[in-house]
């Protein structure tokens, strides 16, 4: 039985100064029906909704909003979460960035620059003439700011880590790929961050407003759903005790 539910929504702002930042067009829809369908459930005794901070919020009872801005904001929510509450389930469909601004220079020192051996080079260089050591918010007269971006560390796998028995979902979008391949990239995902499911969707049916889902186990049998509606009630009823 499925008491306590923790939930990712929306997506990460990765911020490049103190004004501005780099984003996503993730809303929270889908992660906001997934909370309401989990929330008809009598078993369901707290939705904890970890969220973006422009991401839609659920209108349903038991929800325990936990707002966030960058990857790193997302990283403490999710270890605070799992410790502290031990949720029973988890659903990661938030929109995480996979970069994240490391340094800022202008594109007139770049031009002065005698060329890099090697990725640690250009990584001191631009640590070494970083802007946002000078500014909270880049000036104008800076000209072209260059930016260097680094990933950000991946929150799936952690999920297992700190929850071992709990039943976990992912999501894995891609852009217009065939369906074998959609699937497997799914699959894969699964196996490497040990998920018991990963919701595997192609974003050009998202943009079509025609969403459609494959629920991918660990055997690679998959479930289709066609509908946001569909998917998050479809991600409750197989969590909560159905088969694919």
């Amino acid at each position: 039985m499925l008491k306590n539910i923790l939930i990712t929504s929306g997506g990460t702002s990765e911020p490049i100064d103190r004004i501005r930042s780099i984003t996503n067009t993730s809303t929270g829809t889908l992660g906001s029906l997934i909370a309401k369908a989990f929330s008809a459930a009598d078993s369901t005794e707290n939705i904890y909704y970890i969220h973006g901070k422009n991401a839609i919020l659920p209108d349903c009872g038991k929800l325990v909003p936990v707002p966030v801005c960058s990857t790193d904001d997302l990283l403490r929510a999710v270890r605070s979460v799992c410790e502290e509450r031990r949720p029973d389930a988890v659903i990661h469909c938030m929109a995480v960035s996979d970069f994240r601004v490391r340094s800022v220079i202008s594109s007139e020192i770049l031009a002065l620059s005698e060329g890099f051996d090697s990725t640690e080079s250009i990584g001191n260089y631009f640590d070494s003439r970083n802007l946002l050591s000078e500014y909270n918010k880049l000036p104008s007269s800076v000209g072209d700011p260059v930016i260097l971006l680094e990933k950000t560390p991946k929150i799936l796998p952690l999920f297992r880590e700190l929850l071992p028995e709990s039943k976990i979902v992912g999501f894995k979008l891609l852009d217009g790929v065939p369906h074998d391949e959609l699937i497997g990239t799914a699959h894969r995902l699964l196996i490497k961050s040990g998920c018991d499911y990963v919701l595997a969707n192609d974003y050009k049916t998202v943009e079509a407003g025609d969403h459609q889902g494959y629920l991918v186990d660990k055997n690679k049998n998959e479930m289709h759903f066609s509908g946001k509606q569909a998917i998050a009630e479809g991600i409750a009823a197989i969590l909560s005790g159905g088969n694919l």
